[in-house]
């Protein structure tokens, strides 16, 4: 069976591309592939746990140590634990995270011989990992983050561009998102196909739902700015009668700024903390609506997860979004979609918006909140075909397509 090599450069598990690998891997395994993982972790991670996957088949490459003296260089620049900006990165920091990545690859590599190489993220490790290897098939999934960091860090564009432009394939995760691939990297259309992102239906679904009479609204995401939550509290502030659940976690001034305007808000606003999938689908379930005010995302599989769990859904209408459901869910109201602010750069929203962007997102949830009291429950076939269309094993079978149209080209 095919044995493949996968890469992320930061914690698995702990945001939207770590959950993805998590579940690349445990597919990967039920059809028998032999699988890897080089990833970023602290120094203060004693062990990584990737379900299904031994030990030894695990290498880190590790942060806050002699050779890397910085925390995880994060995709975003506000992670959900302790990590370094590419956007500071100098000539000395780049050169050891690409030294240390280096050195670790180079070691599984001869190791473990892989048949094919998947990264994550059309960025720095990525374009080592080209690089490095020119003669080993090379997958990449782009997350979205990659495109972000272009603008953010841009003194790295070129250094990640020039590698990736030589990955085999690239999956994105919608029509949008691929069209901004080929524009930005100078890839060619068929280099570049649309894998979508999954949930897992074994634990987000609507069976033992106990959404009480309590109305709910959760929100599942990192405690950023970036992701709208200081206006989503300045909306909800002005809602009678709901509690809203934050879960995720975030390190930094602002997720502590954000911590600090939920409590001033207590006890109508609950903070949870980082959650694990298990525990997110047992909020979700309890949960009647589920919000995102973000001015960025790549693909949100949260999306996804919610709705399974038969929340109705608040969300801002960002790009390459309404590719994620069918139009029967808008016009039946179950999804709702909020006008984004303009834009500085990638995802700082200008100041003489914001007033407006909080009243949109105040609308959007009471219109929630009625629909919730006439009937939370709600059927919706095109939905349902649509969710099952995006299950992992749905996205899996895509990604072994891929892998087996690189592996015949070699």
């Amino acid at each position: 069976m095919i044995r493949v090599l996968h890469c992320l450069s930061q914690i698995p598990g702990k945001t939207g591309s770590g959950v993805y690998l998590q579940a690349l891997v445990r597919e990967g395994r039920k059809l028998g592939l032999d699988q890897w993982v080089i990833c970023g972790v602290p120094a203060s991670m004693s062990k990584v746990e990737i379900e299904e996957l031994a030990d030894h088949h695990i290498f880190p490459v590790v942060f806050d140590a002699p050779e890397l003296p910085f925390p995880v260089a994060g995709m975003s620049d506000v992670m959900p634990y302790p990590s370094s900006r590419f956007s500071a990165f100098d000539r000395d920091a780049l050169t050891r995270y690409e030294r240390a990545f280096a050195a670790r690859l180079k070691e599984v590599v001869a190791a473990v011989h892989p048949e094919i190489i998947h990264s994550h993220h059309l960025w720095l490790m990525t374009a080592l990992i080209r690089r490095l290897f020119p003669d080993i098939p090379l997958v990449a999934t782009s997350h979205g983050t990659d495109l972000r960091q272009l603008q953010l860090a841009d003194h790295l564009a070129l250094r990640a561009i020039s590698g990736c432009q030589d990955v085999d394939k690239v999956m994105a995760l919608n029509q949008e998102q691929k069209q901004k691939i080929i524009d930005f990297y100078g890839l060619e259309e068929h280099r570049v196909v649309v894998a979508g992102t999954g949930f897992r239906h074994d634990l987000f679904n609507a069976s033992q739902c106990n959404k009480g009479d309590e109305l709910t609204v959760i929100y599942a995401g990192k405690l950023s700015r970036a992701k709208g939550l200081p206006w989503l509290l300045e909306a909800v502030a002005g809602i009678e009668n709901i509690t809203l659940k934050l879960a995720g976690g975030g390190e930094g001034r602002e997720a502590e700024e954000i911590r600090r305007q939920a409590e001033k808000l207590a006890p109508k606003v609950e903070l949870l903390g980082a959650l694990s999938q298990e525990e997110l689908a047992e909020e979700c379930k309890k949960s009647h609506i589920f919000v995102l005010p973000s001015f960025y995302e790549g693909l949100p599989l949260v999306l996804l997860e919610a709705l399974a769990c038969g929340c109705r859904v608040v969300i801002t209408n960002l790009p390459g979004i309404q590719s994620l459901f069918p139009r029967q869910a808008l016009a039946a109201g179950i999804i709702s979609l909020v006008p984004l602010p303009r834009l500085i750069g990638p995802d700082v929203p200008r100041d003489e918006d914001l007033p407006r962007f909080v009243n949109n997102l105040r609308v959007a949830i009471n219109k929630q909140i009625d629909n919730v009291r006439q009937q939370q429950s709600y059927c919706c076939p095109p939905l349902e075909e649509r969710l099952r269309e995006n299950t992992w094993e749905r996205i899996f079978a895509r990604v072994m397509e891929i892998y087996r149209e690189v592996l015949e080209q070699v």
